[in-house]
């Protein structure tokens, strides 16, 4: 039963794996970001404090000024000289705001109505300044009260408006410079990063090499390594080297001794099959010699010596297969020769004919010569063994049906029945030596369990591939070997 981990849900995004390499690299960049960010808010608020103090001091010199120009004839005495473009000076009473301001021209200009912000709403303080969005399109304004007379607040101001300037020039420049940074960080930090972990690809090199050697048979050396520069005890990732090369070691050791083991019980199985061929065909000839006295044995004797005599053809057969086996196992190169496969499955359809008419056996593919390279014992072994595999396994009235084509470079040999299939946890396990299927595909007859396994090991000597797709009602045993 599937898991929910294991269903999809709608609208649920797939998280895509990170790479340590950016998670590095991102990492950096953030900081690099985050450092230059505040570096320039805190630029930006630094200048523009030290602006708008410079800017208290002209207007506190404004203020001057203007307390001394009380004593002369009223507005027209901001004319003098040492008032800057957009000074204002406002009076300001219960009932009215009245001023002026020089305007661009140097000309000076009465304020209008419209053009009087907040003044009359600000609460002044003497000697602080405030700031007043005073005339429309002007901005804000720098206000100073600089006296009250008679109840009427006189206060003088100055435009902001080229600090603001300044300011947003001066913050698209730390945008800029900000964009340049990251940008640079980005390309200083992904080299950085790629030569500190050069290493790691390193090992990780050696880790897919390793991955690519055969390790599941025969004598395996693991010769590959990360070089010593990169498995040191400097690093971090020179530890996961060193640790890397250790296991690897290990693993050659333990390669090694698997197979002094395998050849040992190679050689084992070899001698002793050998050895048994001898008093195998003993057995079997003194059995069938004392069968020939059948008119002076008793019915149970007749029995045991016919129990004998198909015993030791069972062990014989079994003996025979172990000896291909180990011959297959010692690598010993296979005959290469034009072999008609389709004559093959002709002659394997008329032998297990004859063993079992029981069974409904047809062919396709095999009225024309079907040639390939390869040994003619070994691939006839192989077609053999896939159809006494279907005739053990699958019940009377079964049908069997071999099919032969050729694609190209390869050609395909097909077994299929109508037997009762195979159980999906015993395909795991067919082509090991030994194994059966489960109880389900009927025995007619003894099995020793290692035909599946001679068909693997002379499809593999062959270059090709076994496999195999079953349901109840439809099993298919596939052998693709290459053609040439």
């Amino acid at each position: 039963m599937p898991t929910t981990n294991s269903i999809p849900l709608p609208g649920r995004r797939r998280v895509r794996p990170t790479t340590l390499r950016r998670q590095f690299v991102a990492g950096g960049v953030a900081l690099v970001a985050l450092a230059s960010i505040v570096i320039g808010i805190a630029s930006s608020y630094a200048v523009g404090r030290t602006l708008v103090e410079r800017l208290d001091e002209e207007l506190a010199d404004a203020a001057r000024r203007v307390s001394a120009s009380l004593e002369g004839p009223g507005q027209g005495s901001l004319n003098r000289p040492g008032f800057a473009v957009g000074t204002v000076v406002a009076v300001i009473t219960d009932q009215e705001v009245s001023g002026a301001y020089i305007d661009r021209d140097g000309n000076l200009q009465p304020l209008g109505g419209h053009q009087v912000g907040t003044l009359r709403s600000v609460e002044w303080e003497s000697g602080e300044a405030t700031f007043v969005r005073l005339l429309e399109g002007q901005g804000e304004y720098r206000v100073l009260p600089v006296a009250n007379i008679e109840g009427a607040q006189i206060v003088v101001g100055l435009p902001l408006r080229e600090i603001r300037i300044t300011l947003a020039r001066l913050n698209l420049i730390i945008i800029v410079v900000v964009a340049i940074v990251i940008l640079a960080g980005a390309s200083i930090g992904a080299g950085l990063v790629r030569f500190a972990l050069r290493p790691l690809d390193r090992i990780r090199e050696t880790a897919s090499a390793v991955t690519q050697q055969p390790l599941d048979r025969g004598e395996v050396t693991l010769a590959l390594r990360v070089p010593p520069q990169y498995a040191t005890d400097d690093s971090e990732v020179g530890q996961v080297g060193a640790a890397l090369n250790l296991m690897l070691d290990h693993v050659d050791e333990a390669f090694r001794s698997r197979f002094e083991s395998e050849e040992k019980m190679r050689r084992f199985v070899a001698d002793a099959s050998h050895e048994l061929r001898t008093p195998l065909a003993a057995i079997r000839g003194y059995a069938e010699l004392t069968k020939r006295s059948g008119d002076t044995l008793s019915p149970d004797l007749q029995q045991a010596l016919a129990r004998i005599e198909s015993e030791s053809i069972r062990m014989t057969s079994l003996v025979e297969d172990l000896l291909l086996l180990a011959r297959l196992d010692e690598g010993e190169p296979i005959s290469r020769e034009p072999v008609d496969l389709a004559n093959i499955v002709r002659d394997a359809l008329s032998d297990a004919y004859v063993t079992s008419p029981d069974h409904d056996w047809g062919a396709r593919g095999v009225d024309e010569s079907v040639m390939v390279t390869g040994d003619s014992q070994g691939l006839h072994q192989v077609v053999v063994n896939l159809l006494a595999n279907a005739r053990i396994h699958t019940p009377p009235g079964t049908t069997v049906e071999v099919r032969v084509k050729q694609s190209g470079n390869t050609t395909t040999l097909q077994v299929e029945d109508s037997g009762p299939g195979i159980p999906r946890d015993a395909r795991k396990r067919l082509f090991q030596r030994f194994a059966r299927g489960d109880s389900s595909r009927a025995r007619t007859s003894g099995s020793t369990g290692l035909g599946l396994s001679i068909v693997d090991t002379i499809v593999k000597a062959h270059g090709g591939e076994v496999t195999l797709s079953s349901r109840p009602g439809k099993t298919v045993f596939s052998v693709v070997i290459p053609t040439q």
